[in-house]
């Protein structure tokens, strides 16, 4: 005999809400994720790379291997642990921690929030900081808005 758990007629459309509202937050995001899948993901699968599947908090694909080391690495901004291109999340082989892994998921969701225009909010965000004589990175609000998920989990 199984016995399941009732829920609600509210708690049922709550949580359909909350499911259309990812799916089409991943839809809004997908031309991000495109990108990804095309310069890294399916590279890094043909040399023998590693992806998983993220369900929560929020929905993505961990992207791992030598092509995704070589890319933190040798960034054009400077060495990173990771990084987050649509749901698509890039990070190192070693030293991912739960703690880069939320910070790059925040990242996943203001993607889904914002969509393909989401590249350019984000340098938006940085031009806005170095006009007010700050950092470009640690004074973006989305850095800090993903820092600070970090410290609320």
């Amino acid at each position: 005999m199984r016995i399941s758990a009732y829920h609600s007629p509210a708690r049922h459309h709550r949580n359909r809400a909350g499911r259309i509202a990812t799916l089409l937050g991943i839809l809004w995001a997908l031309p991000l994720t495109l990108v990804g899948a095309v310069l890294i993901m399916l590279p890094t699968l043909l040399l023998r790379g590693r992806i998983d599947v993220v369900t929560q908090p929020t929905p993505a694909l961990l992207v791992r291997g030598r092509l995704a080391d070589l890319l933190l690495e040798y960034h054009p901004f400077g060495a990173m642990c990771a990084m987050a291109i649509g749901h698509i999340v890039i990070a190192q082989r070693q030293g991912l921690t739960a703690r880069i892994l939320t910070h790059e998921l925040a990242h996943v969701r203001q993607a889904a929030h914002w969509g393909f225009v989401f590249p350019v909010v984000y340098i938006a965000a940085s031009v806005w900081a170095l006009l007010h004589g700050k950092d470009a990175y640690w004074s973006n609000h989305f850095e800090i808005a993903a820092r600070r998920a970090e410290q609320e989990s």
